[in-house]
């Protein structure tokens, strides 16, 4: 801001009523009316006098709550993103089939980027379009929306499980919201109770992706089965996961006691 003295410069969050349709709150005002009336304009900004005595206008913070709340998108139009804990992802709602997809963090990202890219294209030229262009853009502020919209969008366990739950489409394959998740199916057709045996979560989750091969589905990642088949085994057999399991090698790992896996052809 060359020539511009300190004095001359006030910022300041708009109400929602005196945001100007031709400024970067303006463009994501108009876009997402009812987000903004929830979680506030979209930046703080900041207005100065130039050297020619024009007012000019600089976002310069992100409200990163909105930018959250804009990858929910609106779900009275068809349109929903949601985090699924269970699997740590992000699905959104696809209307032309009434199913769920997963959608990658890389790609909300992207939506975002290109978000930004469009407000600031559509400035008027008394806007300071550069943290539009390349600040907010950055990988550390996008990664902060993320995070904020686990936590935003984030649904219960149930939301794709039981008499109400959502249909969703993985790798081409419609789940419907009563159908047994293939981890849950593992468990109850190949673990028995084994007061002798011990059940290692390497050798499990070994016997689990071979299960998943068997019935052509897309297995869990190592995290995921970890965390979601230790849960079903609390429940099934009522016992915990431990750190004291010897392996193949005599190493202690994570696993169970008292436990084994029995199904054939998953050796």
């Amino acid at each position: 801001m060359v020539g511009v003295h300190e004095k001359e410069i006030t910022l300041r969050m708009p109400a929602v009523e005196g945001i100007k349709a031709n400024t970067p709150n303006g463009f994501f005002h108009a876009l997402f009316p009812e987000q903004t009336e929830t979680w506030g304009p979209a930046f703080l900004e900041s207005w100065y006098v130039d050297v020619d005595g024009l007012n000019r206008n600089s976002p310069c913070e992100i409200n990163t709550d909105i930018f959250a709340s804009i990858l929910g998108n609106d779900e009275r139009l068809g349109h929903q993103t949601v985090y699924y804990p269970p699997e740590k992802s992000f699905y959104f709602h696809d209307y032309t089939d009434f199913s769920f997809h997963p959608v990658s963090e890389a790609k909300l990202k992207l939506l975002l980027s290109n978000y930004l890219l469009r407000c600031s294209q559509s400035c008027n030229s008394l806007t300071d379009i550069e943290n539009l262009v390349v600040k907010f853009r950055e990988e550390k502020v996008l990664k902060q929306i993320i995070e904020k919209a686990r936590a935003m969008l984030e649904v219960e366990k149930s939301f794709f499980q039981g008499k109400h739950g959502k249909r969703r489409k993985v790798d081409g394959r419609i789940i419907e919201p009563d159908e047994t998740p293939n981890y849950v199916q593992f468990v109850q057709k190949s673990i028995v109770k084994d007061p002798d045996s011990s059940l290692t979560i390497s050798t499990a989750f070994h016997k689990y992706f071979k299960y998943c091969q068997s019935i052509k589905q897309k297995p869990l990642t190592r995290q995921e089965f970890k965390g979601l088949v230790a849960e079903v085994i609390r429940e099934e057999f009522r016992i915990g996961l431990r750190h004291d399991i010897l392996n193949e090698r005599n190493k202690q790992n994570w696993g169970w006691l008292g436990i084994d896996c029995v199904l054939p052809g998953l050796n």
